[in-house]
């Protein structure tokens, strides 16, 4: 899986500002982006953060945990199970965003 340019980050940012808190230049590593590898952190508004490193040409990882450090899910771009659903960083926020609105829209009708 080859990728021709980084995601756009910025755009990601403001696309799901309504659940995004922070959006950090550095991934688990603690090292910052450079020209051929992208890596953030994304705070989401439960404090849950992904963690994503995305290499130009090679594809991505990333890890999604919990506000308590448990992690919830994990894809790394050398892994044999193939990843059908989440190919890119946007479509992987676009699901853990939908999920969370799922989850809080389901306690809201509860009450």
């Amino acid at each position: 899986m080859g990728l021709e340019r980084l995601t756009d980050l910025e755009y990601l940012t403001k696309e799901f500002a309504h659940a995004i808190k922070a959006v950090e230049d550095t991934d688990t590593t603690g090292l910052r982006s450079s020209e051929g590898v992208q890596r953030a952190t994304i705070v989401f508004i439960d404090d849950t953060r992904l963690y994503v490193t995305e290499r130009l040409n090679e594809g991505y990882s990333y890890d999604w945990v919990s506000k308590d450090g448990r992690l919830l899910f994990h894809h790394d771009n050398e892994d044999k199970t193939p990843n059908f659903y989440h190919r890119d960083p946007y479509s992987i926020v676009r699901g853990i965003v939908t999920f969370h609105l799922m989850i809080g829209e389901s306690k809201e009708y509860r009450v």
